[in-house]
C-alpha cells in the first residue's frame, strides 16, 4: 500500500509516527502539552475540543492534520491526499491562516529526503487541505447538489442591496394589513432577517401561524380573574405587551410572498443555501458523496455555530465518521447573529463525542488568566460540558512569571465620564512606560468599548494628550462632513421637498452662512409662505432659495448679505446642475456631484493626508456596489438604501488606512475577538452598559419581529414562557414578567462570555473603569462584573472615586466652548486663493460668487482653447492617481494629458458589464462585493464568451481551489509626489508560507497579443505588487504577482515588473 502510494500523484505515504515525533520533525525546540498532543493523535471517533483563549488551537489542528495522513491506512483504510481532509472556520482570513501553517507542517514532514531525512521543496503535485469558512461550504454544496432538491442551478445568490431592494418591493406592492405600529423602513429591514431565522430554525411559516393561532386563541379565551364565567378583553397595557404575537402573525403572509418573489426569480440568499445544505445533508446519496470525499473534517470556532449549521454537520457526517469540533463556550458571543451559546453541548450529545481539552493559554500572564476565570466561573457551573480554567505559559511550564506592580486587573470608578476617559489615557501612558519599547516591535494597546456611544470621549482625551489612534471597524462614513455632502446635494436634486439636507448644505462649511442670514432666509421662506405663515406652519426654505428675494426685502432689520445672496445663487447653480444630469448611470451621477461642489479640488488642497480622497472613494465603492447588485440602480432606490445603511449598518464603514506603529486602536469588545495587545482598557464598566441588558423586555416579546424561542432548534438552552399555565389575565402577565426575568439572566450570561473575551485580549495589563455619572442625574452602580471580582481580591482598585451620597447634586457638565462664525481654516484660505488664480485667467468674464468648480471648468476649457489653436499647453499632475491612470499612461502620455484636460465618460459596454459581473461572482465566492477594474478589457477581447463560460473556466482554475489571505485590499502609496490608489484583487499564500504570497489581478479577458500593451498591463501588476510591499512590510523578492486571465484560463506570471524607482520615472516622464 505505501509503494501504490507513493506512486499516486499528491497522496502522502503514511510513516505511522507518533504525535511527538512529528512535532520534533516541525519544530525540535518545542514540545507540545500532553493535551495538546492526545488532540493531535485522537482516534477517529468525533470529538470535543474545548480551546481556550489563546491555547494555541491553529497549531493543534495543523498538527491533527499531519497526523492524519500519517495514519491514513490506520485510520481510514488507505493513503490519502490532503484535500481529502476537510477544515472549516468562520473568516477568510482564519481559512487562510490554517491552510497556510497546515501546508507548511505538511511540507516538514513529507517533503524530505528519504536518505538523509533532510527537508526539501515541497512537492508541486501535493494539493493543499481543503480549508473553507462555513458559508463558503453550505453554498458550494447546495450550488453541486442543489438539483436533488429542486433547486434552480441558475439561481442567483442576492447580494445585500438586492435583498434590501427585494423587501421593499414587497412591502410597495402589499395590500393587506400589516398589525404594527413600526415605521415601514422596520418592518423593511425586519422581513428579511424574519425570513431567513425561520429558515435557519426549520420553522415554516404554517407551522409559525398555527403555533400563534393557538396563542391567541388561548388569550382571547381568558377572564380578568379566575372564576370569571366568560372571557374579558385585556386592558390596552396587557395588550401591548403581547402585541408582538399579532404582529408577527400579520407578518408571515409578508414573509410567503417575499420568498414567493424569490422562488420566481430564482433568487437566494445564503440562509436559504444553508437550508438547502441540510435538507441535502438529509440524502443518502450525498451523505456518502461528501464522506467519500472527505475523510475526515475539522470544525472550527465552533460556538459560533447556528443550529442549523449543527444539524448541517451531524446529518452530513453522522456518528462513525472522523469529525473534531474546536471552540470555547465562554467565547459564544454571537448570538445576536443567529449562533446558539449551546453548540458546543449539542454537538457532544448529539454525537456522544469524547472530550478533550487546550487549557494553557500562550497569550495571557497569569495575573490575567485568574480574573478571566473567575468572570465565567458561573458559566462553568451550568454547563455539560468540561471547561477547564485557564493557565499561563509560566504557570504550566513552572516557570515564575515577571514581576509587575500593576500586572494584571485594574478595576476603576471615576466621576465623571470626562474623568473616566482621562484615567483611560493615563492607564495606557503609564503601562507603556512600564512595559517599556519592544525591541521588535513598539507596546500595543487597544481600548475595547460595549458601546460605540463610549468611543467619542476616548477619543477625544487620546487627542488631547496627542496620541496617535485609529477607531476601527465602526461604520460611520455617511456622516463624515463630505460624504453628507455628497448624500445631501443628491436628496436636494432628488426631491426638492428635503429641506433638512437643504439646511444641511447651508451650513457646511462651503456655504457657511451665519445665523443672522440664516433667519433672513427663514423670514423670506415665510413671506412666500403667505401671511399667516409663522414657522410652526413649516414655510419652506428650498422655495426660499429658488426664489431669491429682491434687493429690498428685509425683516426686523435682518436682510441678507451680498456675500449670503452670491452663495446661495452658487449653491442653487450647483443643484440644478445635478438635477439635470439625474439621468446619467448612478456611479458617473455621484462623480459628476463631487466635481459640481468641487470635493475633486478640495480632496487635494483641504486634505493632504488623502482622508477626504478616501471617504469619497469608499462613498463611491458603496454606490458601484449598489448598482451591480440592484434590480434598479435607480437614484431614489439608492438614497432609500442609504437610509436603512444608516439605520441598519451605522452608516456604512468608513475606511480605515494603516495605524501608525504604536497607535492605540479603538474597537468595540465583539470585533476584538481574535485580536490582541499588551495592554487593553475596557471603559463603560457600569451596570445596564456593561453587562448591557434591559429586563424590561420580554425576550422575542419585543423589538424586531423573530421566531419564538420556543419553535427554536435551540429552545432547550433558551428560557420557557409558560403561557400555556395562565388561568387569567393577571396570570398571564405574571408569566410575561418571569419570561423577562429569565430572559435577563440569559442575557447577563452572554454578557459575561463578552466581558471574558474582553479580558483575555490582554497580554498583560488590563484596566476596567466606569464612571458614576454618565448621562443622567442618578448616579450608575459598577457593573457586577467589577463587583464580583473586587469581592474575589483578584484587582486592585486604586484610585476609586467615592460613591456619590444620597442628596449629592450631579457634577455641573464640563462646557464646551465653540466660535461662531466659523474662522476661516487654511484649507478655506487654500482655496479661495485658488479660486481667485484660475478666475483671474480671464479677467472679467466670471461673475462674483462663482462656484469652485466651474471655476476650474472655465479653466480647462481655456487650456483646452489653447491647445487646439496651437499655444503651449501644459496639463498639471493631479496629486492623486489610480492604477489604471498609470496603465494609460504607460500606453500613452499624450493620450493620457488629453484625458486629463477633459475627461469623457466611457460608454458602458457589454464587455465592461460581462467583466464586472464576472468579478463581482469571483469576489462573492470567497464573501466579498467585488469592483470592477476600468482596465480590465482591452481592445482585443472575444465578447462571444458569456458569463457562464467564465464561471466554469474560473471553477476550473488553481485559484478556485486556494484561499485567498485578502481580498479586495485599497492601498494607497505616495509615489512620486502623487499618491497612488491601488484595489488589489487578491492575496494568495504562495504555497511556502506567509513569508511569501502571490498578488493576483483578475483578466476577464484574454491576454494581449502586442507587446506595448503587454508592458502597459504590467504597469498595473507592478505597482500592486509595490503596494503590497508597503502595505505590509513584505519585501519586494519575497512577493509574486500574476494575471489570471478567465475566458483563456491562462495565468501569466511576468519575469520581471518595474520597482519603485521605475514606476516613479514614469511618473515624472521625460
Amino acid at each position: 500500500m505505501t509503494d501504490q502510494a507513493s506512486r499516486i500523484p499528491g497522496v502522502v505515504t503514511p510513516q505511522h509516527r507518533g504525535a511527538r515525533e512529528l512535532a520534533h520533525l516541525i519544530d525540535p525546540g518545542r514540545t507540545p502539552t500532553d493535551e495538546q498532543l492526545a488532540i493531535i493523535g485522537a482516534g477517529p471517533e468525533p470529538t470535543l475540543v474545548v480551546a481556550g483563549a489563546g491555547s494555541g488551537k491553529t497549531e493543534t489542528l495543523s498538527m491533527r492534520i499531519v497526523y492524519l495522513l500519517d495514519h491514513a491506512d490506520e485510520l481510514f483504510g488507505r493513503p490519502i491526499s490532503p484535500d481529502e481532509i476537510l477544515c472549516l472556520t468562520f473568516t477568510r482570513k482564519a481559512a487562510a491562516e490554517i491552510a497556510t501553517r497546515a501546508d507548511e507542517r505538511i511540507s516538514l514532514v513529507f517533503d524530505r529526503d528519504p536518505e538523509t531525512g533532510e527537508p526539501r521543496p515541497r512537492d508541486p503535485e501535493r494539493p493543499a487541505p481543503t480549508v473553507a469558512t462555513y458559508n463558503a461550504y453550505a453554498a458550494a454544496l447546495a450550488a453541486e447538489q442543489g438539483l436533488r432538491v429542486g433547486v434552480d442551478p441558475d439561481s442567483t445568490v442576492l447580494t445585500d442591496a438586492a435583498l434590501w431592494q427585494l423587501a421593499a418591493r414587497t412591502l410597495e406592492e402589499w395590500t393587506s394589513h400589516v398589525d404594527t405600529d413600526t415605521a415601514v423602513s422596520t418592518v423593511r429591514s425586519a422581513l428579511p432577517r424574519l425570513s431567513a431565522q425561520l429558515r435557519e430554525h426549520g420553522v415554516t411559516t404554517d407551522r409559525l401561524r398555527s403555533y400563534l393561532d393557538q396563542m391567541t386563541a388561548a388569550f382571547d379565551a381568558l377572564p380578568k380573574k379566575q372564576g370569571d364565567p366568560a372571557p374579558t378583553a385585556m386592558t390596552k397595557t396587557l395588550a401591548d405587551r403581547i402585541k408582538a404575537v399579532r404582529t408577527l402573525r400579520s407578518m408571515t403572509d409578508l414573509v410567503d410572498d417575499f420568498r414567493a418573489r424569490k422562488h420566481a426569480g430564482a433568487l437566494l440568499d445564503f440562509s436559504d443555501q444553508v437550508a438547502i445544505a441540510v435538507e441535502l445533508a438529509a440524502l443518502p446519496a450525498v451523505k456518502e458523496s461528501e464522506r467519500a470525499r472527505y475523510r475526515a473534517v475539522l470544525l472550527d470556532e465552533f460556538q459560533d455555530t447556528s443550529p442549523a449549521q449543527l444539524q448541517l454537520f451531524v446529518e452530513l457526517f453522522g456518528t462513525e465518521h472522523p469529525m473534531m469540533a474546536v471552540g470555547d463556550p465562554n467565547q459564544a458571543i454571537y448570538g445576536f447573529r443567529g449562533a446558539s451559546a449551546a453548540a458546543l453541548e449539542d454537538f457532544k450529545h448529539l454525537l456522544d463525542a469524547r472530550d478533550a481539552s487546550l487549557s494553557v493559554s500562550w497569550r495571557n500572564e497569569a495575573s490575567v488568566l485568574h480574573a478571566a476565570n473567575a468572570s465565567v466561573d458561573p458559566l462553568r457551573e451550568a454547563t455539560s460540558v468540561e471547561v477547564k480554567p485557564l493557565m499561563s505559559r509560566g504557570e504550566h511550564l513552572g516557570i515564575p512569571e515577571p514581576v509587575r506592580a500593576a500586572a494584571g486587573v485594574t478595576a476603576h470608578m471615576a466621576e465623571t465620564l470626562e474623568d473616566e476617559a482621562e484615567h483611560v489615557v493615563d492607564f495606557i501612558v503609564a503601562r507603556r512606560h512600564e512595559l517599556g519599547h519592544q525591541p521588535d516591535r513598539p507596546v500595543e494597546a487597544a481600548v475595547l468599548c460595549r458601546r460605540r456611544a463610549t468611543i467619542p470621549m476616548i477619543v477625544d482625551a487620546l487627542a488631547a494628550r496627542g496620541i496617535d489612534f485609529e477607531v476601527v471597524g465602526l461604520g460611520g462614513l455617511l456622516d463624515t462632513p463630505d460624504v453628507a455632502d455628497l448624500v445631501a446635494l443628491l436628496e436636494v436634486a432628488h426631491d426638492p421637498s428635503r429641506g433638512d439636507s437643504l439646511m444641511r448644505l447651508l451650513t457646511s462649511e462651503r456655504v457657511n452662512l451665519g445665523p443672522r442670514d440664516l433667519i433672513a432666509l427663514q423670514d423670506w421662506a415665510e413671506q412666500l409662505a403667505g401671511p399667516r405663515a409663522s414657522r410652526e406652519s413649516g414655510a419652506s426654505i428650498v422655495d426660499a432659495l429658488a426664489q431669491e428675494p429682491p434687493a429690498a426685502f428685509g425683516s426686523q432689520g435682518r436682510a441678507l448679505t451680498d456675500e449670503a445672496r452670491s452663495r446661495l445663487r452658487s449653491l442653487q447653480r450647483a443643484i440644478d446642475q445635478i438635477r439635470q444630469h439625474t439621468y446619467l448611470p448612478l456611479t458617473e451621477l455621484i462623480a459628476f456631484t463631487e466635481r459640481v461642489w468641487g470635493l475633486d479640488i478640495e480632496a487635494d488642497v483641504a486634505s493632504p493626508d488623502g482622508r477626504i480622497r478616501r471617504n469619497v472613494d469608499a462613498f463611491l465603492d458603496a454606490a458601484r456596489s449598489f448598482a451591480q447588485g440592484a434590480e434598479h440602480a435607480t437614484l431614489s432606490a439608492f438614497l432609500h438604501w442609504l437610509e436603512a445603511a444608516r439605520s441598519e449598518e451605522r452608516g456604512l464603514d468608513a475606511p480605515v488606512k494603516d495605524p501608525e506603529p504604536g497607535a492605540v486602536q479603538i474597537l468595540t469588545v465583539h470585533a476584538a475577538k481574535g485580536l490582541e495587545w499588551d495592554v487593553v482598557a475596557v471603559p463603560g464598566a457600569v451596570q445596564d452598559s456593561f453587562p448591557s441588558i434591559s429586563r424590561s423586555k420580554g425576550a422575542w416579546l419585543s423589538g424586531d419581529p423573530e421566531v419564538p424561542w420556543e419553535l427554536r432548534m435551540d429552545a432547550r438552552s433558551l428560557p420557557v414562557w409558560n403561557w400555556r399555565a395562565a388561568t387569567d389575565h393577571k396570570a398571564l402577565a405574571d408569566s410575561i414578567d418571569e419570561l423577562r426575568e429569565a430572559a435577563g439572566d440569559h442575557a447577563v450570561d452572554e454578557e459575561r462570555r463578552l466581558f471574558y473575551v474582553a479580558l483575555t485580549r490582554a497580554r498583560s495589563h488590563v484596566l476596567v473603569s466606569g464612571s458614576w455619572y454618565t448621562d443622567g442625574k442618578k448616579p450608575r452602580s459598577p457593573s457586577q462584573f467589577i463587583e464580583e471580582l473586587r469581592h474575589a481580591g483578584i484587582v486592585t482598585d486604586e484610585g476609586w472615586a467615592p460613591a456619590p451620597q444620597d442628596d449629592q447634586e450631579p457634577p455641573a457638565p464640563r462646557v464646551q466652548e465653540g466660535v461662531w462664525p466659523r474662522p476661516e481654516t487654511l484649507p478655506q484660505r487654500r482655496r479661495r486663493d485658488l479660486a481667485r488664480r484660475v478666475i483671474a485667467r480671464e479677467p472679467g468674464t466670471v461673475p462674483d460668487g462663482v462656484a469652485l468648480p466651474l471655476a476650474n471648468e472655465i479653466a480647462a476649457m481655456l487650456a483646452e482653447g489653447q491647445a487646439r489653436h496651437g499655444g503651449a499647453s501644459e496639463v498639471a499632475m493631479p496629486s492623486h492617481l489610480s492604477t489604471s491612470a498609470l496603465v494609460s499612461m504607460r500606453r500613452s502620455r499624450d493620450e493620457f494629458a488629453r484625458t486629463l484636460r477633459r475627461p469623457v465618460p466611457q460608454e458602458p459596454t457589454f464587455a465592461a458589464q460581462r467583466g464586472s459581473a464576472l468579478h463581482a461572482w469571483i469576489e462573492s465566492r470567497y464573501g466579498q462585493i467585488a469592483l470592477f477594474d476600468d482596465d480590465d478589457l482591452g481592445p482585443d477581447e472575444d465578447l462571444s464568451v458569456d458569463l457562464e463560460a467564465l464561471k466554469a473556466s474560473f471553477e476550473s482554475s488553481e485559484w478556485a481551489r486556494r484561499v485567498p489571505t485578502d481580498v479586495e485590499v485599497d492601498v494607497e502609496l505616495p509615489l512620486g509626489g502623487v499618491s497612488v490608489r491601488s484595489r488589489i484583487d487578491a492575496v494568495f499564500p504562495a504555497g511556502g508560507g506567509l513569508d511569501r504570497v502571490t498578488v493576483v489581478d483578475w483578466k476577464s479577458g484574454r491576454p494581449p497579443k502586442d507587446d506595448h500593451e503587454r508592458a502597459a498591463r504590467e504597469v498595473q501588476l507592478a505597482m500592486y505588487r509595490l503596494a503590497w510591499s508597503e502595505h505590509t512590510g513584505l519585501p519586494l523578492d519575497q512577493i509574486d504577482a500574476a494575471f489570471y486571465y478567465v475566458a483563456a484560463d491562462r495565468t501569466v506570471r511576468p519575469e520581471r515588473l518595474l520597482d519603485r524607482a521605475e514606476i516613479e520615472a514614469l511618473i515624472a516622464g521625460p
